[in-house]
C-alpha cells in the first residue's frame, strides 16, 4: 500500500497525529534479529520434547526458526505433532550423516542472524531468547552470548551427585553473576570455568562461518571444546538471567556419567590439531588445566583398580606441574606400591 500525503495542504495538528500513527505501524517495518534454534533430539529424548519445544515456543522473543533435529523415529515425529500448527518449527532428520555433522549442515542452511543449538531434555524459561539477543545487540564486538543455567533432579529421592543425581543449584552462583556481567569474558575466563552451556547460549552465524562449527572428533564434550575455539577469536558475554532449567536423569551423559577421559582427549585434541587456540588460551593456563585432567583420571583409575593406567596418568600430570608437590607425591607413591606389589626392590 503506497500512501501519498501532500505537504502543503496538511496542518500541524495533521502531521502531529499522523506521527503519533506512524510510530507503532513503523515498528513492523523494522528488522529484529532472526534467531535459529537446532534442538537436539533422539528417541530416548522423545518424552521430554513436548516440555522443550513448547517452552522455545512460549520465547517472549518470537522471530525464531527452530529446526528439531532428530534421528528419524517416529516417536520423536509424534511428541513434536502437537505444535504442528506453529509454523516457526520444523523436524528434520540426521539421515546417515553423524549428528554433529549433521548439526553442522543444518547451522550453514539456517537463516538467523545468531544461532543456538540446545538439547531436547531441558527447558527454557520465558526472557531466555531475549536476553541474548539484548546482549549480542548491545556489543557488537562479541561472539556470542550466554546466561546462567540451573539443575534440577530428574531422579528417585534420596539419591546423591557422587552416585549421579543431583538436586537444584545454579552453574553460577547468584553474587558471581552480577560481577561476571559486568564486562566481557576472555578465552581464558571461558576455558578455566567452564560455566558456558550450550543450551544457555547464542553463537553469531557470521562467528560460526568463521570459527566452523563442532568439531566430528569430538565426542561428548563438543559444547566445550567449540567454545574454546570461539572465545579464543572472539570476546564473549555472560547475562545474569536464569535462562535454562537443566534436567538430572539417567540418560543425561554429560551431568551424570563419569567423564573423565572424554574431558582429558577434548584438552588433547586442542593442543594437537589447534594449535592457534592452544596459543591463545596460553601455555601455563592451559596446563595447569590438563595436569589437573591427567591427575583427576589417575585418580579415577587407581579407583577402578587399573594401578598402571593410573601411574602413568599420576606422571603426565607431575611432567605438566612440575612445581605441585601433589601430583609428584601420587605418582612416587604409586610406583613405589607397584615395586612392593612385584616384588621389586625399591
Amino acid at each position: 500500500m503506497l500512501l501519498v500525503f501532500c505537504a502543503g495542504e496538511y496542518s500541524s495538528v495533521g502531521w502531529r497525529n499522523l506521527l503519533l500513527f506512524w510510530r507503532p505501524v513503523s515498528r513492523l517495518f523494522m528488522a529484529t534479529p532472526f534467531v535459529s534454534i537446532i534442538l537436539f533430539v533422539h528417541e530416548p529424548y522423545a518424552k521430554f520434547l513436548s516440555m522443550s519445544l513448547g517452552s522455545i515456543l512460549r520465547q517472549s522473543y518470537t522471530s525464531l526458526e527452530i529446526l528439531v533435529l532428530g534421528d528419524g523415529s517416529q516417536e520423536v515425529e509424534r511428541a513434536a505433532d502437537q505444535f504442528r500448527e506453529d509454523p516457526r518449527w520444523s523436524l528434520c532428520s540426521q539421515e546417515d550423516q553423524p549428528f554433529l555433522q549433521a548439526a553442522n549442515n543444518r547451522m550453514k542452511q539456517c537463516r538467523g542472524k545468531y544461532l543456538g543449538t540446545w538439547n531436547s531434555d531441558d527447558i527454557y524459561n520465558e526472557d531466555h531468547v531475549k536476553a541474548l539477543v539484548q546482549a549480542l545487540e548491545k556489543d557488537p564486538g562479541i561472539g556470542a552470548a550466554f546466561d546462567n543455567m540451573e539443575y534440577f533432579n530428574d531422579a528417585p529421592t534420596g539419591t546423591t551427585r557422587s552416585n549421579g543425581n543431583f538436586g537444584l543449584n545454579l552453574v553460577v552462583a547468584k553474587d558471581r553473576a552480577k560481577r561476571l556481567a559486568a564486562s566481557r569474558l576472555s578465552v581464558q575466563d571461558i576455558f578455566t570455568e567452564n560455566f558456558m552451556t550450550g543450551p544457555a547460549s547464542l553463537i553469531k552465524k557470521s562467528v560460526f562461518e568463521q570459527v566452523g562449527g563442532y568439531d566430528k572428533d569430538i565426542f561428548l564434550n563438543c559444547d566445550l571444546h567449540w567454545f574454546y575455539r570461539i572465545a579464543a577469536y572472539f570476546p564473549v558475554r555472560f547475562v545474569d538471567y536464569v535462562g535454562v532449567r537443566k534436567r538430572i536423569h539417567p540418560l543425561n551423559n554429560t551431568a551424570v556419567n563419569s567423564h573423565y577421559e572424554y574431558g582429558l582427549k577434548e584438552l588433547e585434541h586442542i593442543r594437537t590439531h589447534y594449535p592457534d587456540v592452544y596459543s591463545r588460551i596460553g601455555k601455563s593456563v592451559f596446563h595447569k588445566k590438563l595436569g589437573r585432567k591427567y591427575f583427576r583420571l589417575g585418580l579415577y583409575y587407581e579407583k577402578n583398580g587399573e594401578t598402571n593406567k593410573a601411574r602413568d596418568m599420576y606422571k603426565q600430570a607431575m611432567l605438566l606441574r612440575k612445581w605441585s608437590f601433589r601430583y609428584s607425591w601420587e605418582y612416587v607413591r604409586s610406583t613405589m606400591a607397584a615395586k612392593f606389589a612385584d616384588g621389586s626392590p625399591v
